[in-house]
C-alpha cells in the first residue's frame, strides 16, 4: 500500500503523563499538504474503529460528528503502519468551501466501493463534515488531534476467562503498538489488532473475573512509548470506558498554512483535475470535441479538436465545484481555425457567462488572455469556460486553457 502524502508532524520521543490540558493551535499545517478526494455518507455513532463519538472526553468537533471514513488502502494511517492504525487519527481538510478538522472513526472498504479502492487518496465524509467541505477535491494534512486528557479505552466485549475486545480513543497520534502486563506482574504482552479494534486473549487470566487486572503501554506511530499505571479490572463491563492515565506528547509545528486551489489547468495536454473530480467538456448544438495529438500549439502532445461548431453552437468546460472569482487573476486560451473563419465569444462562466470577449479566429495560433475579476464583476463564483460561434461553421484547435 502506497501513501500519497509525505507528512512530517508526529510524536516525540519523550513521555507525557497526559495531565496537561494541551491542544494544538488550529491552522498550523504541514508544508506537504496533499490532494484528497471526498464523498460522503450517513455515519453512525460508532463505526469500524470501535469507539463511540459521543464520549465527553472527545473534542467537541468529534461529538458533533465531524468525522470521516478513510479509504481502505490508507487505513494504515499517514505513518504507514498496519491496517487499522488510522483509527483516531485527525486530518485538517481545506476545500473551496471551508476548513475542518475531522477524526477517522470508520473505514470505507474496497469491496462495494470502487471510489475507495485506491485510485486517489479518499475520505468518505460524515454528512456533518460534508456540509462544511462538500464532495470533490481538497487539500489535507494529518493534524495532531486537539484532545485534552488521557487516552481512553472503550470495552466492546469481554468474558470471565480474560478475553477482552477494546478500542483506544482520544489519542493525539496514531497508535502503532499496544501492550499490557498484569498489575502484579512484569511481563509485557502484545495486544493483537483486529481491524479497527484490539484483542486480548489472556492465557494467564489477567483480565478474568478473578484476575489482578492489567495496565497498558502504548507506542506512538513515530516511536514515543508511554506507560500507564491505571489498572483495568473486571469491574469494567461491556461498553464502559477506562482512562489509561497516559497520553502522547504534543509536538509543535510552525509550518505555513495550506490552502486548496481549484486545478488551474483546464486543458494542458489533458483535462486538469484528479480522477472523479476533473474539468469536463460539454458541447451543445452540433459541436463535437475530442483530443488529438497533431497540429497542436508548439507541437505539444495533445490539444482539443472542435468540429462542426455552427452559428449559435459552442461548448463549456466545467469543473464540478464552483470556486471564487478572485481565486485566479487571468484565463488564457490558445486557438486557431482548421477550416472556416469568423468570430467566437469566450467567457468564464457559471451557468450564465461573465462579460464576453470577442475573438476573430484565423489559421494562426493566437493566445487570448482574459482578466477574470474584471470580466466577472457580477459573479462571486465560477466553474467553467464557455465558447460560442457567432458566424459561419468552423473547425478549431484549442490548446493550453489555463487559469493563472
Amino acid at each position: 500500500m502506497i501513501m500519497v502524502l509525505t507528512l512530517m508532524t508526529g510524536c516525540s520521543d519523550s513521555s507525557n503523563d497526559g495531565t496537561e490540558n494541551q491542544s494544538p493551535v488550529r491552522g498550523i499545517v504541514d508544508d506537504n499538504c496533499g490532494s484528497v478526494r471526498m464523498t460522503h455518507y450517513s455515519s453512525g455513532e460508532s463505526g469500524w474503529c470501535g469507539f463511540r463519538t459521543s464520549h465527553d472526553i472527545l473534542p467537541v468537533f468529534v461529538r458533533d460528528k465531524f468525522t470521516a471514513a478513510i479509504g481502505e488502502p490508507w487505513n494504515i494511517s499517514s505513518y504507514e503502519g498496519e491496517s487499522g492504525e488510522a483509527c483516531g487519527e485527525c486530518w485538517e481538510i481545506d476545500s473551496i468551501y471551508g476548513t475542518q478538522v475531522v477524526m477517522i472513526t470508520d473505514l470505507c472498504p474496497i469491496e462495494g466501493n470502487p471510489v475507495c479502492a485506491g485510485g486517489h487518496f479518499h475520505f468518505d465524509l460524515s454528512a456533518e463534515s460534508a456540509a462544511i467541505l462538500h464532495d470533490g477535491e481538497a487539500s489535507a494534512r494529518r493534524f495532531p488531534c486537539p484532545v485534552t486528557g488521557n487516552i481512553h479505552i472503550e470495552i466492546n466485549d469481554r468474558n470471565q476467562w480474560g478475553y477482552v475486545s477494546l478500542a483506544f480513543f482520544n489519542h493525539r497520534y496514531p497508535i502503532r503498538n499496544a501492550e499490557y502486563r498484569a498489575a502484579d506482574g512484569t511481563e509485557w504482552i502484545p495486544l493483537s489488532r483486529e481491524g479497527g479494534t484490539w484483542r486480548i486473549r489472556d492465557d494467564n487470566y489477567t483480565f478474568s473475573d478473578n484476575g489482578p487486572g492489567g495496565v497498558f503501554r502504548l507506542t506512538c506511530a513515530n516511536g514515543e512509548v508511554v506507560e500507564g499505571s491505571s489498572i483495568l479490572s473486571y469491574d469494567y463491563a461491556d461498553e464502559e470506558i477506562f482512562d489509561t492515565g497516559i497520553q502522547f506528547a504534543l509536538v509543535s509545528d510552525t509550518a505555513p498554512l495550506c490552502e486548496y486551489l481549484a486545478p488551474s489547468d483546464v486543458f494542458i495536454d489533458e483535462f486538469g483535475g484528479i480522477p472523479g473530480v476533473m474539468w469536463e467538456p460539454n458541447p451543445w448544438g452540433s459541436t463535437d470535441i475530442d483530443i488529438v495529438s497533431s497540429g497542436c500549439q508548439d507541437n505539444s502532445s495533445a490539444c482539443l479538436r472542435v468540429r462542426n461548431m455552427n452559428m449559435g453552437d459552442g461548448w463549456h468546460i466545467y469543473y464540478p465545484n464552483p470556486f471564487p472569482v478572485d481565486m485566479f487573476e487571468t484565463l488564457r486560451i490558445s486557438l486557431k481555425a482548421v477550416s472556416g473563419s469568423g468570430k467566437v465569444i469566450i467567457a468564464p462562466s457559471m451557468g450564465s457567462r461573465c462579460n464576453e470577449t470577442e475573438v476573430t479566429v484565423s489559421e494562426q495560433w493566437q493566445t487570448i488572455t482574459i482578466d477574470v475579476p474584471a470580466s466577472c464583476t457580477e459573479f462571486t463564483e465560477i466553474n467553467g469556460v464557455t465558447m460560442s460561434n457567432r458566424g459561419t461553421t468552423m473547425h478549431l484547435l484549442i490548446d493550453n486553457i489555463q487559469f493563472e
